[in-house]
This record gives C-alpha cells, structure tokens and sequence, in this order.
C-alpha cells in the first residue's frame, strides 16, 4: 500500500488490491487509486494534474518506484521505503529532480555574497550561440 499526500489534508492511497484500499479509507486516506489501472494518470487526474506533494513508494520494486517518481509534482518528494531485492537499479528522467522552486533561494544566496557565482563560470557565449553551449552524446 502507497501513501501520497495532495494537500496536508488529503491522501491518496494506492495499492493493487481494492479491499486494501477500502480499508485506507477507514484508516484516513481521502482518495484511492488502485495501481493496476493506470496509477500515474489516475493520481494526476486527482490532482487537477498536478501530481502529489509526497509520495511513499513502500513495495521496493521498479514499477512502484517509477509509478511513485512520477507521481509527484514539481518540487515534490518522493521517499522510497519499500526494501529491494540486492542490485536493484531505478531509473529517473534527471529533469525530474529538478527543483524550479528552489531556484530563487539559490539566486537569494548568490545575491548575498555566500557564494561567488562569478567563479563558476567556465565559459560564456552570444545568445545566438547558446546552443553550442549544451554538450551532445555522441
């Protein structure tokens, strides 16, 4: 059984079995998504398709590991409790870390002279040219 929280006073419990999710709803989950039927698309309709503020992946296996990181919203958390087997290795889009909201913070400090953001440039281009600033995969 996952937990995900909406809002601090909604949660969405998702699981594969419905009596296990009939019975969050009398343990305090606000919403139910049973995950055999498309959980990802089914929390994002829930979420006025903006995705949970935490997501608890408690199963340990790479489904529920993906279905739990793209479940939550942008500056989201998603918290993986769920014991694996040795070797595991999940994947995740690294835009998906991204977190857009802590961008002003970092920006705050810059701004202050904690740290000298002058430094870390190693290089600088034309505007026109800021697609030769991206390094490609070859």
């Amino acid at each position: 059984l996952g937990l995900l929280e909406l809002q601090s006073s909604d949660i969405i419990a998702v699981d594969v079995q419905d009596h296990k999710l009939q019975k969050a709803m009398t343990l305090g989950a606000t919403h139910i998504v049973n995950a055999a039927k498309d959980a990802v698309e089914r929390i994002r309709e829930t979420t006025g398709g903006m995705g949970v503020d935490v997501a608890v992946e408690a199963l340990g296996k790479p489904q529920t590991f993906m279905q739990c990181t793209l479940s939550v919203k942008d500056g989201g958390k998603a918290v993986m409790i769920g014991p694996s087997q040795a070797g595991f290795v999940g994947e995740i889009d690294i835009n998906r870390l991204f977190r857009r909201k802590d961008l002003p913070k970092v920006v705050k400090l810059a701004e202050s002279g904690i740290f000298n953001l002058a430094n870390a440039v190693s290089s600088r281009y034309k505007f026109e040219d800021a697609g030769k600033s991206i390094p490609r995969s070859q």
